[in-house]
């Protein structure tokens, strides 16, 4: 079991599912020449998050997150210091070229951040979080 994970200048590494998550992760940030203290995520082809930085130190099996033979985007988590939410950068450096990938990181960027209010005849409506997959 193995999946393909994209970032830097296109590049592309393959990378063991059959271990424990911890180990991945401490790999995957090992292989990518990232700091082992940065927080990282995966996201799919459909924009899903993986939430890779909730699950850190899990002994559960890579397989039980990740698919097998699935394409995943390496990303970045930082805290967003204005709504306290999660922010995604995409650590695939050619973003220009793919921009549903942009589209999709900006989306999911602000599923984190507190819904914005509307004000309606009088009343105060919380807008609705829209789905942003794509089949």
């Amino acid at each position: 079991m193995f999946a393909t994970i994209l970032f830097g200048d296109g590049r592309m590494e393959i990378f063991n599912l059959n271990c424990k998550l911890i180990n991945f992760i401490h790999h995957l940030k090992e292989q990518c020449g990232l700091d082992f203290k940065d927080c990282v995520d995966l996201m799919d082809s459909r924009g899903q998050v993986m939430n890779l930085d909730l699950k850190q130190h899990s002994m559960d099996a890579a397989s039980s997150v990740l698919a097998d033979r699935r394409h995943y985007v390496l990303l970045r988590v930082c805290r967003d210091d204005e709504s306290g939410g999660r922010k995604y950068i995409s650590l695939l450096n050619n973003n220009q070229s793919q921009p549903e990938l942009t589209e999709l990181l900006n989306k999911v960027s602000n599923l984190n951040k507190e819904p914005e209010r509307k004000v309606r005849r009088g009343r105060t409506q919380r807008s609705k979080n829209t789905s942003f997959n794509k089949n």
